[in-house]
């Protein structure tokens, strides 16, 4: 797995590319903590390049949206994969995250 991160505005986008599974989930949990801390409380997490995530990262990232809620920040998903997105939707975590598929309309969600 890599991950790349550019900023359009005030906004993080953290480009997931390949699994999260095993200790990647963890290297993902890393990151974004990392990203809070920095003060970036707006993240957009591009999962369009992920065919597959176990439970522990989606567990780092149920986490995080917790943790950051409890901040006053706010994290989105960007274009799951149908794998990714059919786990979301069997877990019913696709009623707590809010997930978009057009890049410009998850940034604007911050507006």
């Amino acid at each position: 797995m890599n991950i790349n991160m550019i900023h359009d505005r005030d906004v993080s986008i953290l480009r997931i590319d390949g699994k999260i599974i095993g200790e990647a989930g963890n290297a993902l949990k890393r990151k974004m903590d990392k990203q809070i801390q920095k003060g970036d409380g707006k993240i957009v997490l591009d999962l369009s390049a992920v065919p597959l995530m176990d439970s522990a990262a989606l567990g780092n990232i149920v986490a995080t949206l917790t943790s950051m809620k409890k901040k006053g920040m706010k994290l989105v998903l960007l274009s799951p994969q149908k794998a990714v997105s059919n786990v979301l939707k069997i877990t019913r975590l696709d009623t707590i995250f809010e997930i978009y598929e057009d890049e410009s309309e998850a940034i604007s969600a911050f507006a």
